[in-house]
């Protein structure tokens, strides 16, 4: 796809735009039916063998070769781990305690924390309005804190989901070192949720007793978990990398702001949620500091030298950076930053 085409927004993209957005974002609501019957280690194992098998079919329908070298199979195992099992659980284990819609608040900080945790290795640079967008989003989780100090439970979950996002932008940082350019993106994301589901189902054996009897659970249960993995686990990964494709890594990173709109408005229809003055307030503060930490950076600016990945399956190394110069030299530059980013970005979800 040549430059001009991969930048703008036509009826497919959009489509595609918003379909991603729904299975991201409905992705708590079914997670909050889920958990009417399931502890959270149940729904991430559940999540992860249906959106794993889902696409390693995808995989195998576009002709993508699976991971062969078992060094490969150690990194995303890893992968799996941090950016997968274990934040995935977290924000299962959260929402126990908080609304689907403020926990995907919450979630949309993603882009900072890996902004943070990269400048912190040397990355990335923090430029002034990078900082202040950082500083707007801690105050955003902050006035969602204060609105809780008097349930402690509720902070303890908020606390939790604040690290899964850290834990995202950490399995970035472990993708850019050691994954970078060894696999398509439908294998890797194929192989990091097999591996996440490797990892977290013997645990849930351990800690949450016995596989449930599907047959025993209410459809709606076992409906939400199938859809968790098949559309927001499996299914989303292939729109996203076909978006990607279409309008660029910068583009595609608006579903950072439809994804809490989607699950907000789902629990509000769905789950009755309703959203106090603190939350909102947080709300608007990190929705705020996540443009100005994306925008951030001079037009034209260089990045810092990476060794690898751009980012987790929002890629905010790419997002970070203002589409600087018309010309066709910036065109081109950008375009092979895009397929970059479409070729090496690990699975993240939501």
């Amino acid at each position: 796809m040549s430059p001009s085409v991969a930048r703008g927004f036509g009826p497919a993209e959009t489509i595609l735009l918003l379909a991603l957005s729904a299975m991201w974002g409905l992705s708590f609501l079914f997670i909050e039916l889920a958990l009417r019957e399931l502890g959270p280690l149940w729904i991430v194992a559940g999540r992860t063998a249906t959106g794993g098998a889902v696409l390693v079919v995808l995989c195998l329908l576009r002709g993508r070769r699976m991971p062969a070298t078992v060094r490969l199979w150690g990194h995303l195992l890893v992968l799996g781990t941090i950016n997968n099992a274990v934040p995935w659980t977290a924000v299962a284990w959260a929402q126990q305690s908080l609304p689907s819609g403020l926990t995907a608040l919450l979630m949309a900080i993603v882009p900072t924390s890996t902004l943070l945790v990269s400048a912190a290795i040397g990355l990335e640079r923090i430029t002034g309005v990078r900082l202040v967008g950082l500083l707007l989003a801690l105050g955003g989780v902050g006035a969602i804190v204060a609105g809780d100090l008097e349930q402690p439970g509720r902070v303890v979950a908020v606390l939790a989901v604040v690290a899964a996002t850290l834990l995202y932008a950490s399995g970035a940082v472990y993708a850019k070192t050691f994954v970078s350019g060894a696999l398509k993106p439908l294998p890797l994301a194929a192989g990091q949720v097999v591996s996440a589901a490797v990892v977290v189902t013997p645990i849930a054996v351990l800690f949450e007793s016995l596989p449930p009897n599907p047959a025993a659970l209410a459809t709606t249960t076992v409906v939400a978990v199938s859809l968790l993995g098949a559309l927001g686990t499996g299914l989303a990964f292939l729109v996203f990398y076909m978006l990607i494709e279409r309008v660029g890594a910068t583009n595609a990173t608006m579903t950072t702001y439809l994804i809490p709109l989607v699950a907000i408005v789902a629990g509000f229809v769905v789950l009755d949620e309703r959203l106090g003055l603190s939350a909102l307030i947080g709300g608007t503060l990190i929705v705020a500091g996540i443009y100005l930490a994306q925008r951030g950076t001079r037009a034209g600016a260089s990045p810092v030298p990476e060794p690898g990945v751009d980012a987790p399956a929002d890629p905010a190394a790419e997002a970070a950076r203002t589409p600087g110069h018309d010309g066709d030299a910036h065109d081109q530059a950008e375009h092979d930053q895009d397929e970059h980013d479409e070729e090496t970005t690990p699975c993240r979800g939501t």
